[in-house]
């Protein structure tokens, strides 16, 4: 009976398991099917991928792009719905292509909301996306104005040209019959218009053709900026772009916008994305809330005179949506990873409770057989050996259960590893279990033999889990680890450049400028990580402050900001910051330039070290630097008290306004040798000097560079030059 309800609760267990490795934090997935590409279609997409979590409602959108096929986006549409989404929205490339493919998905109960066009299916849920027949209108009203106050024709009537989109589109027909209606209603206006594929390269052509044939144009309509453009290129081939005006729709940053300002386009009309919106009401279709069945997103018409103002506020947008997309992405993989973690806590409560459950059998299965034993004398000695022996195999599978689970709850190790090593010992348990629930005396034989198997391979597990923590202990601590000092208000963005820095570099943390300041005087690192935007003190005056004191002027300083405009770029560097970097920024790039910055100044001290035959040692900077100036007050105060046996680095430390610890790490940095150091080898080359110039005795030549004792001297001159005072002074007179 104990044995069956076991079984039992593993195969729930296992199926427990299996749900939750298979379920879905997503409440609700979106399907959209783009008719086409195009920068414009880019902007709604980003726009819509921002929206998915402004809501509280989990949500996933799907894009997938038709690149005017028909039958892609049939194809398209029919594996969204098979994808399980709860709602469609669609821009169809064709007025009647996708019937068969919508009808599909309403089979299905999904909702269909079209976006910027329509199709000759009725049951649709809602329609959402600019009024295209005013937009049309706009632009055939605008034509009209520059006919009655620009256009100069000799007496004859301003010719106004259409290049429609094709008219088996419903923005097409719709752009068209606004346009035409609002020119019609102007008699004194020439209109035409003719139909062209809708793109850069159709509109070139019939552009050149026309003014080719000698046929009179002032005014020129196409239903899109990209081509208006094709249509003012060919003109300007034939030296006409003066003569002719260019309209479009778009409105978009870095084409009509961009257009405009440069005066290749008379106007344009911002035709808008505004994907957040249609992301809004499909959640209030989806969730049952009120909603409007045609939903017309107004706009205006782009003109010389608000170009200015409307291509600064686009461009700010346009620059906002690139964050957002890169916020979007890094939000997906955090959610992803809060999944992973979800699924192991689950993992790791679920076997602890079997755990519970198989040492509570055990123990009721030890008390029945215990039991048993007192009723069968004779089988009281294989008893005992048995029970002994299967208390001996729990000890290995329980450790390597509860040790792994401790660590997950604990987020350490290599979460893999341990699920694994977790599952084997919960089989290996679950045998042992059986075992003593089915014990027989025949199987004892066997149970031995895979006793000692068993143990064989859980200590090879345990040995290669050992052998792999030593490695690492080995590798962390091969090498001194350089200092990295974060200085960042953003406690998460503090954290986020913890993990990254963590495994190469020993990291040290700041909240503002301020107490970054006085944590870098007192600790002095390698290197400055520190964001501008900050209270208290920015990074700016933090790196101008960081950079005039005298014990952290040497330190290299990295700017990260979300600013990037060239001015502020320029007055980051002016402030004496080695390195600016623009926020978000590239992780590999980020680690390299620090890399980057503590190499070059091993490369100084390398430098240092392999001057030692000059009178001082130098370093290869500007003379006016700090670092300069500071060597060269140094190396003055220890010629200055040279002679003195008991100067200490402290009294060096006093003169130069630094504690011990300053002067020590900041000569350390800059030369890669210590002040003591420093000071041996600047006094044995005085000595030498006074060896070969003078006729003092050894004695007092060691007096008057600073040794106590002439034998003292005379070791150190050794080690030095690996010779004795006297063997110079012997060489000299021969």
């Amino acid at each position: 009976m104990i044995h069956k309800t076991y079984n039992t609760l593993f195969i729930i267990l296992v199926a427990i398991l299996a749900l939750t490795g298979c379920s879905s934090h997503y409440k609700y997935k979106i399907g959209v099917s783009q008719c086409v590409g195009g920068r414009w279609r880019e902007k709604a997409n980003n726009e819509m991928f921002s929206a998915q979590h402004l809501y509280d409602n989990d949500v996933k959108v799907i894009v997938k792009n038709a690149d005017n096929s028909n039958e892609r986006q049939c194809l398209q549409i029919d594996s969204l719905v098979d994808e399980g989404v709860d709602l469609l929205v669609v821009s169809p490339n064709d007025y009647h292509a996708l019937d068969r493919s919508l009808q599909r998905a309403r089979k299905k109960n999904i909702p269909i909301v079209f976006f910027d066009r329509i199709t000759a299916m009725k049951d649709y849920a809602a329609y959402i996306g600019g009024d295209n027949v005013e937009a049309g209108r706009m632009m055939g009203e605008y034509a009209a104005m520059l006919c009655r106050d620009s256009v100069v024709t000799d007496g004859r009537r301003p010719v106004v040209l259409e290049m429609t989109g094709p008219l088996e589109i419903s923005p097409a027909t719709q752009r068209h019959a606004g346009f035409s209606n609002a020119v019609s209603n102007h008699s004194s206006i020439d209109y035409r218009h003719v139909p062209s594929q809708w793109s850069y390269d159709d509109c070139k052509r019939i552009m050149r053709q026309w003014i080719k044939d000698g046929k009179d144009v002032d005014i020129v309509f196409c239903h899109s900026d990209l081509a208006a453009m094709g249509a003012y290129d060919a003109a300007k081939e034939l030296h006409k772009e003066r003569d002719i005006r260019f309209l479009g729709i778009d409105g978009l940053p870095g084409e009509g916008i961009d257009a405009v300002q440069q005066g290749k386009l008379s106007a344009s009309y911002i035709y808008p994305t505004h994907g957040e919106e249609v992301i809004a009401l499909a959640l209030r279709i989806l969730e049952g809330k009120p909603y409007e069945r045609i939903n017309n997103m107004r706009s205006i018409v782009i003109t010389p005179q608000n170009v200015a103002d409307i291509s600064l506020t686009s461009h700010s947008l346009m620059k906002q949506n690139q964050y957002l997309a890169t916020i979007q992405s890094k939000l997906e993989a955090y959610l992803g990873f809060y999944q992973t973690q979800r699924k192991l806590l689950v993992v790791s409560l679920l076997v602890i409770l079997l755990l519970v459950v198989a040492v509570i059998t055990i123990w009721r299965a030890v008390r029945a057989v215990r039991r048993a034993n007192r009723r069968m004398r004779e089988m009281n000695d294989e008893q005992t050996r048995f029970f002994t022996n299967a208390s001996h195999q729990l000890r290995t599978p329980l450790t390597l259960i509860a040790g792994p689970v401790s660590q997950l709850a604990e987020g350490k190790g290599d979460a893999q590893q341990l699920v694994g090593i977790i599952q084997r010992n919960v089989e290996q348990l679950q045998r042992i279990v059986s075992d003593v629930l089915l014990f027989r005396r025949e199987n004892r034989a066997t149970m031995d033999d895979s006793t000692v198997a068993t143990d064989e391979q859980l200590m090879a597990s345990r040995k290669a889990v050992l052998e792999s923590r030593h490695d690492t202990l080995i590798n962390d601590n091969a090498d001194e680890l350089a200092t990295v000092l974060i200085v960042d208000d953003n406690a998460d963005m503090r954290a986020y450049l913890r993990t990254l820095l963590l495994d190469c570099y020993y990291v040290i943390e700041a909240a503002d400028g301020q107490s970054g300041l006085k944590l870098a005087v007192e600790s002095v690192p390698d290197i400055v990580v520190s964001d501008v935007m900050m209270p208290v003190m920015d990074g700016l005056t933090f790196c101008t402050r960081l950079k005039q004191h005298e014990a952290t002027s040497h330190i290299p300083v990295l700017l990260l900001t979300a600013r990037s405009s060239e001015q502020q770029y320029i007055e980051g560097l002016q402030t004496g910051a080695d390195m600016y970097m623009t926020k978000p920024f590239s992780v590999d790039l980020l680690l390299a330039n620090i890399a980057s910055l503590l190499a070059n100044r091993q490369k100084l001290r390398q430098l240092f070290k392999a001057d030692k035959e000059t009178d001082h040692p130098v370093i290869a900077e500007p003379t006016a630097s700090p670092d300069r100036r500071f060597l060269d007050a140094f190396l003055k105060a220890m010629e200055k008290h040279m002679g003195n046996t008991n100067l200490k680095i402290e009294d060096l430390g006093d003169e130069m306004g630094l504690s011990r610890v300053q002067l020590y790490r900041k000569v350390k940095a800059l030369t890669g040798m210590t002040p003591v150091e420093i000071l041996r080898e600047t006094r044995l080359k005085r000595a030498m000097q006074l060896l070969k110039t003078t006729d003092k005795t050894v004695s007092e030549i060691a007096n008057e560079v600073g040794f106590a004792t002439p034998g003292y001297f005379s070791s150190c001159f050794k080690k030095q030059y690996d010779k004795y005072p006297t063997d110079v002074r012997e060489k000299l007179k021969v």
